[in-house]
């Protein structure tokens, strides 16, 4: 489920992640929800209305800085650069669900960057 966005500030991703953190606790609660579909792919991210077919958001990888999920909480978020938007503006988008969906949510992205660097990169592949 969808619970929304907010701004983040383009700080260095160190010091931004305890403040994302905190932010991300004080919305666990957040009765604004909304039923999506997310679908990974090496392009991206894109977020779909429960009926599978409306787009609501699509996010390339190379947009996307930061992932986590918060298992205690039921959550999934990730930091991204919007298309149209000066790139020192961050958005960070909230989703929640079942502890194992949203672990498995934030391993898919992670997933994505990896086969992403292997297909850029085949001379480091094992």
């Amino acid at each position: 489920q969808y619970v929304g966005s907010f701004a983040v500030e383009d700080l260095d991703l160190q010091q931004q992640a305890g403040r994302l953190e905190e932010q991300l606790r004080a919305l666990k609660d957040c009765p604004r929800r909304r039923p999506v579909v997310l679908r990974f792919s090496l392009q991206g991210l894109k977020v779909y209305g429960a009926d599978g077919e409306t787009l609501l958001m699509a996010h390339a990888l190379r947009r996307i800085l930061y992932s986590t999920w918060r298992h205690a909480d039921r959550q999934f978020a990730f930091v991204a650069r919007n298309p149209r938007s000066p790139s020192s503006t961050l958005f960070c988008h909230l989703f929640m669900g079942p502890p194992g969906e949203v672990q498995t949510l934030h391993l898919l992205l992670c997933r994505s960057f990896q086969l992403c660097y292997l297909l850029a990169h085949p001379e480091e592949q094992a």
